[in-house]
């Protein structure tokens, strides 16, 4: 949202964007310079806000409370971890990229992930995008499917990082790889135990 439109925002959202700014400036602030390397390097606005609010914890002091501080960092780590499989997945394509590679309809399409036929993952509040490791030469990776219903899990994150997985059993390659090099058997197997090992 370009800057210039902010007055003609309504109040809230004014509010909004005003404590953010105060926010990020006392983090600067209270960080120092070696601590704000990470917030320079930040590659994407998501990494950036992530390690805005690590900061924030570690230099601002959110809570004198241990046990607090500790749930705060876990959840950072957690969100990290999102971070860093949304970018291992890149590229990823538009729903409408989606349906003219398969030749279907933004129903159909819809439909597939509901089904747990495609993997999708969240974008915004309503979109979705989708990684592109899965298709290929036009079509769905044999054993995209298969695997996605094996792990049936309701967070295309965990599912994301399975495929982005790698096993010796693969010869170390990832799960998507072994895919596309035939082994839906070896792939289906690993599946079958992966959120039992605490993947």
């Amino acid at each position: 949202m370009a800057i210039a439109n902010i007055e003609n925002l309504e109040s809230p959202v004014r509010q909004i964007l005003e404590r953010g700014r105060k926010t990020l400036e006392r983090i600067v602030q209270h960080a120092g310079k070696r601590n704000l390397a990470p917030l320079q390097a930040s590659a994407n606005e998501a990494t950036f806000l992530i390690e805005a609010a690590r900061l924030a914890v570690e230099s601002l002091g959110l809570s004198g409370d241990k046990t607090e501080q500790r749930m705060h960092k876990a959840r950072l780590r957690g969100l990290s971890r999102l971070a860093e499989l949304r970018k291992a997945a890149e590229p990823s394509m538009e729903t409408a990229a989606v349906c003219g590679l398969l030749g279907v309809s933004r129903e159909t399409v819809r439909k597939k992930v509901e089904r747990k036929q495609l993997l999708a993952l969240p974008k915004g509040e309503s979109d979705r995008v989708f990684p592109a490791f899965q298709f290929q030469d036009g079509a769905v990776v044999p054993g995209v499917r298969e695997v996605l219903e094996q792990l049936n899990t309701g967070s295309p994150f965990v599912a994301l990082s399975f495929f982005l997985s790698r096993s010796p059993v693969f010869g170390g390659n990832s799960a998507i790889d072994a895919l596309k090099a035939g082994l839906v058997d070896e792939v289906l197997t690993e599946a079958r135990g992966f959120l039992n090992h605490g993947g």
